[in-house]
This record gives structure tokens, sequence and C-alpha cells, in this order.
């Protein structure tokens, strides 16, 4: 009884032994060329056409990190241009911008 009148005066958290991801990912026809997005609500849309399902856990767990990165408010985008860390840059797509880098090199790389 002395443990559970202490555990309401005091309280305590609990946490999980687990991470959960709770993003959801949804199959959409997308445009040529185009696997994956992260958007700007948080989800994660993968082009329908991927059948292959270790392409797939690599797209979705690179644009995990943009969703990351949004959450962070390193990354946005307004319709013309994308926004990282404040900065405006083109929407046309560059492995070698900043938010592509990091993306790359914490995305979960499949065996071939």
């Amino acid at each position: 009884m002395k443990f559970i009148k202490s555990i309401i005066k005091n309280g305590f958290k609990l946490s999980a032994p687990y991470e959960v991801d709770n993003i959801p990912v949804y199959h959409v026809p997308e445009e040529e060329g185009v696997l994956g997005r992260a958007q700007l609500n948080g989800c994660v849309t993968v082009n329908e056409d991927v059948t292959n399902i270790e392409q797939e856990r690599e797209i979705i767990s690179h644009e995990k990190v943009h969703v990351d990165q949004m959450r962070r408010g390193d990354l946005d985008y307004d319709g013309k241009n994308v926004i990282w860390k404040g900065k405006k840059y083109s929407t046309k797509y560059s492995k070698n911008s900043p938010w592509e880098k990091e993306a790359y090199s914490k995305e979960i790389k499949m065996k071939k």
C-alpha cells in the first residue's frame, strides 16, 4: 500500500522498450521517376508501381528522414520552393541538396 501511495503522490513515467513508428504510408499513382514523397501532413507516399519489397522499404526509410526533417522544422515546401533551414531552394531534385544528403545517409539500405 505504501508503494501505491508513493506512485500516486510522486507519479512516475514509463517508457516503451521499443520505438513506436506511426507514420502512415500510402501507395499512390505517381509521375514518372518519382518513387516516394514525404508529405507535409507527416505521411509517406510510395509509387504504386514499386513492387520490390526491399526497394519499397528503402524508399520508406528515406522518406521518413524527410518527415523527421519537417517535424524538426528544418524542411518545408511552399509549392514553388523547398525551404531548408530558412533558405529557399529550387524544387528541382538533386542528391546533393542538404536535405537529400541527410536522407541518403540515414536511410536503411536493403540487400540487393
